[in-house]
């Protein structure tokens, strides 16, 4: 399978563009600076922005280097029509899908059964969907991930989570 590419001719040199990964990050990027512009006016005080114009900063210069490589230089070899696609393997629909389902499924159970909970299974749930089978990293990986995060939130930004098994705002 091909997609055919845009081809721009500038200063004697055909330039393939990357059309939907830089449709994608232009999308990304303007979702970024127009959130920090609507956070800036909202409230231009510190405690308002010292998360959001870092963050939105670092998207907006990743964005420059994603857009800078969407752009390469045609070489003698390659077609002017279209340039060959990598076509997905066999199953990749079924995990995106799965990962998908497992994403709603953790956003809809996190306020029922706690943040630990919802964690621990999501996690444990989405390293199988991928293929993991060592019993010691599907156990390990969850608990310490749960454990980091919940530290985080409750000492670093001081935000209350509904906890089932931790100590905290248990629903």
């Amino acid at each position: 399978m091909s997609v055919a590419r845009p081809m721009i001719e500038f200063g004697g040199r055909k330039i393939v563009v990357d059309l939907p990964h830089l449709a994608f990050a232009t999308g990304i990027a303007g979702w970024s600076a127009w959130f920090c512009r609507d956070a800036w006016l909202s409230g231009p005080d510190i405690e308002n922005l010292i998360l959001i114009v870092p963050a939105s900063a670092m998207a907006v210069a990743l964005y420059i280097f994603v857009a800078a490589g969407c752009f390469h230089v045609a070489g003698k070899t390659e077609k002017l029509a279209a340039t060959p696609q990598h076509v997905p393997a066999k199953g990749t629909g079924f995990k995106v899908a799965g990962t998908m389902v497992l994403l709603a499924g953790f956003v809809i159970a996190g306020p029922l059964i706690g943040f630990d909970v919802a964690s621990f299974a999501y996690i444990f749930a989405m390293l199988v969907l991928l293929g993991e089978r060592r019993i010691i990293v599907l156990l390990l990986v969850p608990l310490l991930f749960c454990v980091a995060a919940i530290y985080c939130f409750n000492t670093i930004l001081a935000t209350p989570l509904p906890l089932y098994f931790f100590s905290g705002d248990a629903s």
